[in-house]
């Protein structure tokens, strides 16, 4: 959402409300959205080379 301000205290202000004041909050909050960014899925690395197209859908069907 976009807010729009007319001063930079009105914009500190709505800061101050929608930030929690509780620090286990802040903790929280903060470890939900690393737990969110934290990729959980196995990648393979490299670059793979099929012969053809039915190879490659085969083996992107099988990996995930």
């Amino acid at each position: 959402m976009i807010y729009k301000y007319k001063t930079f205290q009105d914009a500190q202000t709505h800061l101050d409300e929608l930030l929690p004041k509780d620090p286990l909050e802040v903790l929280s909050r903060t470890w939900e959205l690393a737990e969110g960014l934290h990729s959980r899925k196995n990648v393979q690395r490299g670059i793979l080379k099929f012969k053809t197209i039915q190879e490659a859908n085969k083996h992107k069907e099988t990996s995930n």
